[in-house]
């Protein structure tokens, strides 16, 4: 069995984890900070400042995944968000996904989209409010 497979499909039910893949510490720490604020039944959010260092997550499954697509500035050949996210998506399908990112390339976010099946938010001032509409979203399922 694939080690990624191994890794995303376990899951504990009603134990609800966040991931924050972020490469601006900052900005990552001021997303957790809200979202501990908004979802005070959150167990555990966990950051990670590359999508390779999230892949080494062995122990649990995430309840949502908030991604950033360029994810080089602390090791200039990191992988993007979008190939960590196909790497996730092959081991567990029903992985709940948010590409969080300033990337306005369009073929980035029809890929998020379609292809695997993310949802696509830009960061901008609405960011954290719609991140906050989808997890409840996600919470509900």
């Amino acid at each position: 069995m694939n080690l990624f497979k191994k890794i995303f499909s376990k899951s504990t039910p009603k134990e609800h984890t966040i991931f924050i893949v972020e490469d601006n510490e900052a900005y990552a720490k001021l997303l957790e900070e809200f979202l501990m604020l908004h979802f005070p039944e959150i167990q555990t959010i966990k950051k990670f400042t590359s999508g390779e260092d999230c892949l080494k997550e062995p122990f649990q499954i995430p309840t949502v995944i908030i991604m950033d697509h360029l994810l080089n500035k602390n090791h200039s050949d990191a992988a993007t968000g979008l190939s960590i996210i196909k790497k996730m998506k092959i081991a567990n399908p029903n992985l709940n996904i948010i590409l969080l990112s300033a990337q306005t390339e369009i073929e980035v976010v029809s890929k998020t989209i379609a292809k695997y099946g993310g949802i696509y938010i830009p960061k901008n001032d609405e960011a954290f409010d719609k991140i906050e509409q989808r997890i409840k979203q996600f919470l509900e399922k």
